[in-house]
């Protein structure tokens, strides 16, 4: 065996120095081929000159002379993997004008990571795209493109990112988009997308961070989303989504945003919801939600912003929502809410922002509300409360904005009142306070707003209102001032 090895041996030396140089040939083969694809596409751009890519090559009568072509592996926005082949194409901002449909997509085998995000590209998303059986990352958010999302973008079973925001898409939600089995993040949001969210979407259970927000999408919510517990984040808002909260929500207990206001979604909301513990903002505001608001979302105290305004929303405020020791912004106004406000909110010492306005809540204003320390914005108007106003109301000195009027509030402006350098905003129209106008207000360094119309004040009106740098709006109407 020795023997025959070393009569042959230059004869199997000579085969193998020709396997790396077939290959070799090859290589700079495709190399070329992808050169001349993206020379021709470069060549078909408006403003080249302008552009990022302006430093590529460009394409004259001897490109397709392979002495004549650098490797693209070299140019702005290109990388290579060891074979010379083209496997990340990024043009992120790079001042592209024009038409993904010249760039020849079946030249690159290997491409993995396309970003022509924050172009002005156009046209529609050429089907030779979807042939890119290897692709993992594909961004073309922000650009103008327009017509469907292809079916056959379902095909890209590799894709781990689809970003396609911000674009004139229109059309539905292709179901071939549940194929997707490896996506962990969907953004679809702020284009022209109309009809249902489709029922596939529930098969992309890696599916972290959902973006669906600002179209016309409609119909029920599928249920088979709570199939995704992955997901840590769920934009569908500004939608025209309609139906029920599927209670299967209660299962994403990764969630930490789940945003679905301005849409047409009706029923309860789910108790399910107190669930999701790990829950950071859940905004439902500007629905058509009814019932009582659920005592579980008590349990949510990672929770910093709950808004659920504008909807039908009924009964008392449960007093598990003082349990939400995280929560900065609450804000429950324009429901029918009744009852009292819960004196457990005086628990809440991270809140800045309460509005409570346009209810039919009724009671006092309960002293542990105005002490809180962090409190900026406090909106109770449009309610029946009645009593009089908290002696320590603005002791924190960071009261802003103030608004109680058009209640059954009565008695004297408390003293602290007239210590409160913070106001910038203050109604307490359509009340009946008492007391004297001249001596119950003081010097308001950043006050811009007060209506005090239709109370009991009496007085002269003093001198301190011209001290008030910042002041354009007075409204003293309707009292007994002289």
């Amino acid at each position: 065996m020795a023997t025959f090895i070393l009569h042959n041996l230059p004869y199997l030396l000579s085969i193998l120095l020709l396997i790396p140089s077939h290959f070799s040939l090859y290589v700079v083969s495709d190399s070329i081929e992808e050169a001349n694809a993206l020379l021709r596409w470069a060549a078909s751009l408006h403003n080249i000159k302008q552009s990022n890519i302006s430093s590529w090559p460009l394409l004259t009568q001897n490109t397709t002379n392979s002495n004549s072509i650098t490797s693209p592996c070299t140019w702005v926005g290109l990388s290579c993997n060891n074979g010379g082949s083209v496997v990340r194409l990024n043009l992120t901002n790079a001042g592209l004008n024009g038409k993904l449909h010249e760039l020849s997509f079946s030249s690159f085998s290997d491409l993995a990571y396309i970003d022509l995000s924050l172009n002005d590209l156009s046209g529609t998303i050429p089907l030779g795209l979807t042939q890119l059986s290897k692709l993992i990352y594909l961004d073309l958010s922000y650009n103008l493109l327009s017509g469907n999302i292809p079916p056959e973008i379902g095909l890209l079973t590799n894709l781990d990112t689809l970003h396609l925001a911000a674009n004139l898409f229109s059309g539905s939600i292709p179901p071939e988009i549940g194929q997707l089995s490896f996506l962990t993040e969907l953004a679809l949001y702020t284009n022209n997308l109309d009809g249902p969210i489709p029922a596939s979407v529930g098969n992309l259970t890696k599916m972290a961070r959902l973006f669906l927000y600002e179209n016309q999408l409609s119909g029920f919510i599928p249920p088979g989303m709570g199939n995704l517990t992955n997901l840590v984040e769920v934009y569908m808002d500004t939608n025209s989504l309609a139906g029920p909260i599927p209670s299967t929500f209660g299962n994403l207990k990764n969630l930490t945003v789940l945003l679905m206001f301005n849409n047409k979604l009706s029923g309860p909301i789910p108790q399910e919801i107190g669930n999701l513990k790990s829950l950071n903002r859940l905004s439902l505001y500007g629905n058509n939600l009814s019932g009582q608001i659920p005592a579980t979302l008590g349990g949510l105290t990672n929770l910093t912003l709950l808004h659920l305004y504008g909807n039908q929303l009924s009964g008392s405020i449960p007093e598990e929502l003082g349990n939400l020791k995280s929560i900065n912004d609450l804000e429950l106004s324009e429901n029918q809410l009744t009852g009292s406000i819960p004196l457990s909110f005086g628990n809440l010492s991270n809140l800045e922002y309460l509005y409570l306005r346009d209810n039919k809540l009724s009671g006092q204003i309960p002293e542990q509300i105005t002490s809180l320390p962090n409190l900026s914005v406090l909106q109770l108007d449009n309610n029946q409360l009645n009593g009089s106003l908290p002696q320590n109301i603005c002791q924190n000195n960071k009261l802003q904005n103030f608004t109680v009027n058009t209640n059954l509030l009565q008695g004297p402006i408390p003293k602290s009142f007239k210590d409160c350098k913070s106001f910038m905003r203050v109604r307490l129209e359509e009340n009946q306070f008492t007391g004297n106008i001249s001596e119950d207000f003081g010097v308001y360094p950043q006050l811009q707003f007060i209506n005090l119309n239709k109370n009991k004040f009496y007085g002269e009106i003093s001198s301190n209102w011209a001290n008030c740098p910042q002041l354009t709006t007075l409204w003293i109407a309707d009292n007994n001032i002289t």
